[in-house]
């Protein structure tokens, strides 16, 4: 028996990779193209979550903690593909790991508001 929110949940993950190309993930990953409507409303979604991430920093800290890891297995000499080659993906891993963790409840993002004020002035 298909569990639904467990595909739904692997859609999820494949969209948050990257707002650009998340469609194309999925549809790589043997899932259909949707309507117009719900393509449109899921990019909304992906890029709203995108913009929370980067306004409250945690993109920042995905991108250093991937810089991080990358600098640990090079090195390791353990990288055979150059690190600035990897670092999208594991961004785009981190951000799609942050956002799975926020919809099971496992974490809670408290905003910072002064954040959000200076992100809507530097508009």
């Amino acid at each position: 028996m298909v569990d639904y929110n467990e595909v739904l949940d692997k859609r999820l993950f494949y969209l948050m990779l990257s707002i650009a190309q998340g469609q194309e993930f999925a549809q790589d990953m043997g899932f259909s193209n949707p309507s117009d409507d719900v393509l449109q409303a899921e990019l909304f979604d992906i890029a709203s979550r995108w913009a929370l991430f980067v306004n409250q920093g945690i993109l920042q800290n995905v991108g250093e903690s991937a810089e991080w890891i990358l600098d640990l297995l090079e090195n390791q000499e353990k990288l055979v593909t150059p690190k600035e080659d990897l670092l999208p993906f594991f961004v785009a891993f981190g951000v799609s790991l942050v956002n799975r963790l926020l919809e099971h409840g496992n974490v809670t993002i408290i905003l910072d508001e002064q954040a959000l004020l200076g992100w809507d002035n530097d508009e």
